[in-house]
């Protein structure tokens, strides 16, 4: 909750907001009486937020809609109630007071930015959105829209941050494997040096032989070397291959998706009754088939019943 500086005079952008008429973003409040938690709501709960004028009535100049300015009471026992409607909100509104016009009719401009916890309701459940220049009641298709939205940046975010420590060991591994990349293929070039000299000096094949032999032998050696350090480092990290992690992700992901649109497939998935194909390389089991949905059936159960944990449904 922010209260500015108040302005003697108008400000220029109220200038243009009273030019106009109410719209999509601006509301006019005659005086204070006007003023409802539902209105904040509605800004709250849009896209882009909006701006409330306390003291100007909208009127017709003969071609179009303008506000004019009647001035209200802009005491701290005003500033008070319009603080106590935001916050009686749930959750409760932050806005920005402003106190405009003092010299000759004061007004309140207030603004409220589109809500960072939205769907906003007034404590009496009410929940509204402002559309088409009014104040129209949400849906509940709209309500669960904008909570699967909020979920949605809020998965990907905790996605993000728990991946981020997989991808850098995955940096690492893929450090090592470059570095026994480049040993092994210098240890090919060797090899094929070799294998030029001999041709030039056929008769010390045999010692020649002896020394790809060792080189090959060399190279086996790093290679078991390699998918030892590999190995050592998932372990050492207490994740599985990093790979197949990302691809079971993927598929999880993919399912939620499916459930979205086939209630009766969430359902099945809920009770554990279904499963899926897999025709990739990784070859899943049935363990790991079945964590993947029932992890993508309790992500979306807790995304469309906020506040209670998949294992108390019944």
């Amino acid at each position: 909750m922010k209260i500015k500086q108040t302005f003697k005079t108008l400000t220029k952008s109220t200038e243009k907001l009273l030019e106009f008429g109410e719209n999509e973003t601006v509301d006019y409040k005659r005086d204070l009486k006007g003023l409802k938690s539902e209105d904040l709501v509605a800004f709250a709960n849009s896209e882009n937020g909006g701006i409330i004028l306390i003291g100007v009535e909208e009127k017709s100049n003969g071609k179009t809609q303008i506000g004019e300015i009647y001035g209200c009471d802009t005491s701290d026992k005003s500033r008070l109630v319009i603080m106590s409607k935001a916050l009686a909100c749930i959750p409760p509104i932050s806005l920005s007071i402003i106190i405009e016009n003092t010299n000759k009719k004061p007004i309140f401009r207030l603004e409220i930015p589109s809500g960072i916890q939205k769907p906003h309701c007034t404590s009496g459940g009410t929940y509204k959105i402002r559309k088409d220049g009014r104040n129209s009641v949400l849906t509940p298709n709209e309500i669960l829209e904008i909570y699967l939205t909020k979920e949605a940046k809020k998965f990907n975010k905790q996605f993000k941050k728990a991946t981020k420590h997989l991808v850098e060991n995955i940096d690492n591994v893929s450090s090592t494997i470059d570095f026994m990349e480049s040993t092994i293929s210098s240890k090919v070039e060797n090899i094929s040096s070799l294998l030029e000299w001999t041709e030039m000096s056929a008769s010390d094949t045999k010692s020649t032989v002896e020394t790809i032999d060792t080189y090959v032998k060399t190279i086996l050696k790093e290679h078991r070397n390699t998918e030892i350090r590999v190995k050592s480092l998932i372990e050492h990290n207490e994740i599985k291959d990093p790979v197949r992690l990302r691809y079971m992700s993927q598929m999880a992901e993919s399912l939620v998706e499916e459930y979205e649109r086939d209630e009766k497939l969430f359902e099945q998935a809920l009770k554990g009754e279904i499963s899926f194909e897999d025709d990739s390389v990784w070859k899943l089991t049935d363990e790991e088939k079945k964590l993947i949905v029932m992890k993508s059936a309790e992500y979306l159960y807790e995304k469309r019943y906020p506040g209670q944990k998949f294992d108390e449904e019944e």
